[in-house]
């Protein structure tokens, strides 16, 4: 009787043809088609590898990349070129440009230093999503820091009308009257939107403004500026009395409004010269 056991062994340590791994290499030299695929950690790279059809293009290649390693010096115009093109940056400074995050306040945004900036993000090879993730990351932080000033600027508002109302007491509204009145008269004057300075908070929050402007309107009240001709005193008191558009004219006509006294003295003063 035949003993098959060295036969079975000698099957099972056979291979079929088609069951042959490819070889890396034909006789030729050359790679053998999907040659990378016997090798599973280079699967990811396979796109990639598909494309050397010689061992000695795959060495160049590599030792190419060796020598592109690290950022290139900016003066080095060619070899920063190479190395925007191995890396897939934008090969113009338009490429760069930073698009503005969502919701980025005016105050912010500054078009000419975005163009800067992404001219110096080109020179230096920074790639674009960088530049983008510092674009986000400098505008949140700067929401967050406006965002602090303006609640500064509120306390502080806040602290200074607190200060002017226990100094003042129960004459606070009608000196704030007095003082909206004067800049109101000064600003037409002047031709001075006043009500973008009244609203400044550094002047809002100084208390000593205040009284100096309730100061001026005082002195005006006593000496009208002249403007090289005689005052018409007759029809500014004309124009307290029936223009809309008068600081005082409000005023005058409510009896209940705080400025009515006030402003009744300044119509009999410029009507009839009557001294307050």
């Amino acid at each position: 009787m035949m003993d098959n056991t060295e036969e079975e062994d000698k099957l099972a340590t056979q291979q079929l043809p088609d069951d042959k791994p490819a070889p890396v290499m034909n006789d030729d030299g050359a790679f053998s088609p999907g040659w990378f695929t016997r090798f599973e950690e280079l699967q990811p790279y396979a796109a990639t590898l598909s494309k050397f059809q010689r061992p000695e293009a795959l060495a160049k290649s590599y030792a190419h990349l060796e020598k592109m390693k690290g950022y290139p010096d900016t003066a080095d115009a060619a070899r920063m070129a190479a190395f925007r093109t191995a890396v897939g940056l934008p090969a113009t400074a338009e490429g760069f440009m930073m698009e503005r995050p969502q919701d980025t306040p005016d105050e912010l945004w500054n078009e000419e230093l975005v163009k800067q900036l992404s001219g110096v993000a080109y020179e230096y090879g920074v790639p674009p999503k960088a530049l983008a993730a510092l674009a986000e990351r400098y505008t949140s932080e700067g929401r967050r820091f406006l965002e602090r000033c303006q609640l500064e600027n509120a306390e502080a508002v806040a602290r200074a009308d607190a200060e002017l109302q226990r100094t003042w007491g129960p004459a606070y509204e009608r000196n704030m009257d007095t003082i909206t009145a004067f800049l109101n008269t000064m600003g037409e004057r002047a031709g001075i939107n006043m009500q973008a300075l009244v609203e400044n908070p550094a002047l809002r929050a100084n208390p000593d403004f205040a009284r100096l402007l309730l100061e001026m309107a005082g002195l005006m009240d006593e000496a009208p500026m002249h403007t090289g001709a005689k005052p018409d005193q007759k029809g500014e008191a004309h124009r307290i009395a029936h223009d809309p558009t008068h600081p005082l004219h409000e005023a005058y006509m409510r009896t209940s409004h705080p400025q009515h006294r006030y402003a009744n003295e300044q119509y009999d003063r410029l009507a009839f010269g009557r001294k307050l």
